[in-house]
């Protein structure tokens, strides 16, 4: 999400943000639509076959990879922005600020969008990003992976329960979101920011730690610059891509369909990392071949304004499915929320086009900028900022 002068970008790494940004959607898109909201009999129920084959591969392949690819290019991006903020007392502080307003857009987009908001969580785990960035990027990399092999030890030595998707059983919410009263859905997502997390410690405990390491490694990538050193050697990238998907691809039916997540098999739940990191091997190498540049031309613009991107995405969804909009809540498949979902990418596709061709920033970058430009200077740890 990062909001650097156009003339900084990189094609290719924008490209990818946009593609990070297209799993958030479809993911989010079977929330706001009341599917996630069901537990597998009642979706076994409501479903036809196909929707029901299409809800368990959207489930293997997407479900919390989106999130892993997308939590590790939000590293990557502010790589970028700290190289300055090291520089500098002014930009140190800037930094901060930014993640404050971040903050207050989540909360925002909590309390009135969608209660299931990652930029909360995204404000406070950065604020990690200034000190990581002043080690060297393989004592950085190092941390990131112990982080993320940590997560699932960690359920394992503290006695977890295996998490669980956090809206399945929340049958509530498909009437709440129902009603056409908007009061109706800040009380729900109210009720979903506090209410959703009980029973969910494990899910808080591997998503906190996870979303940390995958920040770091980001970071690491992006300071050391392994990742567009490797896109220039697509074969070997292809290679390592195409390993860490078949992994976590496995990971992920053992612990489907063959294993109980308990003792060291509770090391399966790397799967969403891995294959995550696989995935983007895998598109950084399409999207770096020298014949696709029209595809990267294509994407680039929605991935310098996936904030705006992905507040909209919310929007969309309330509008097509909650009761004060169109009021579809329940009553489309998975396949007719896929074709929603690909519909809107389209649109943020051909928005971003239009909208960079008249401004520098995206709406909602512009406004984070602005907001955070008026902010007051927040008192900072010696060593950051004097």
């Amino acid at each position: 999400m990062s909001t650097e002068a156009t003339h900084r970008r990189n094609d290719l790494i924008d490209s990818l943000r946009a593609v990070a940004l297209a799993g958030v959607i479809v993911m989010n898109m079977m929330t706001f639509s009341g599917l996630a909201y069901l537990t597998p009999e009642m979706r076994e129920e409501a479903l036809g076959i196909v929707d029901q084959l299409v809800w368990v591969i959207v489930r293997i392949l997407v479900d919390d990879k989106a999130l892993a690819a997308f939590s590790f290019m939000f590293g990557f991006s502010f790589s970028v922005i700290l190289g300055k903020a090291l520089s500098s007392r002014d930009a140190s502080v800037r930094f901060i600020r930014r993640l404050v307003v971040l903050f207050m857009i989540g909360l925002f987009n909590a309390l009135f969008l969608f209660w299931a908001d990652i930029l909360m969580s995204y404000a406070v785990l950065g604020l990690i990003l200034p000190f990581a960035a002043r080690l060297p990027s393989g004592v950085i990399a190092g941390l990131a992976l112990a982080l993320i092999l940590a997560a699932p030890m960690t359920l394992a030595l503290g006695g977890y329960e295996v998490p669980t998707p956090v809206p399945r059983g929340h049958t509530e919410s498909l009437d709440a979101f129902a009603s056409p009263e908007v009061t109706d859905t800040v009380k729900q997502n109210w009720h979903m920011i506090f209410a959703a997390s009980e029973a969910a410690d494990s899910t808080f405990v591997l998503r906190f730690m996870t979303l940390m390491g995958l920040f770091l490694l980001g970071l690491a990538a992006g300071k050391s610059g392994v990742l567009m050193a490797l896109a220039g050697r697509r074969d070997q990238l292809l290679r390592l891509g195409l390993i860490f998907a078949l992994v976590g691809f496995t990971m992920n039916l053992l612990l489907r369909y063959a294993v109980e997540p308990k003792g060291l098999w509770v090391m399966l739940k790397l799967e969403g990392p891995v294959m995550s990191l696989g995935y983007l091997m895998l598109i950084a190498a399409a999207l770096a071949g020298p014949s696709v540049g029209w595809l990267r031309r294509l994407l680039a613009p929605l991935g310098r304004m996936t904030l705006t991107g992905y507040l909209t995405t919310a929007v969309s969804g309330q509008a097509l499915f909650y009761g004060w909009g169109l009021g579809l809540i329940g009553q489309l498949g998975t396949l007719g929320v896929l074709a929603f979902a690909a519909g809107l990418y389209a649109m943020l596709i051909a928005f971003a086009h239009l909208w960079l061709s008249c401004f520098p920033f995206g709406p909602w970058e512009w406004l984070w900028r602005r907001l955070t430009s008026l902010l007051p200077e927040p008192r900072i740890r010696r060593g950051l900022a004097h």
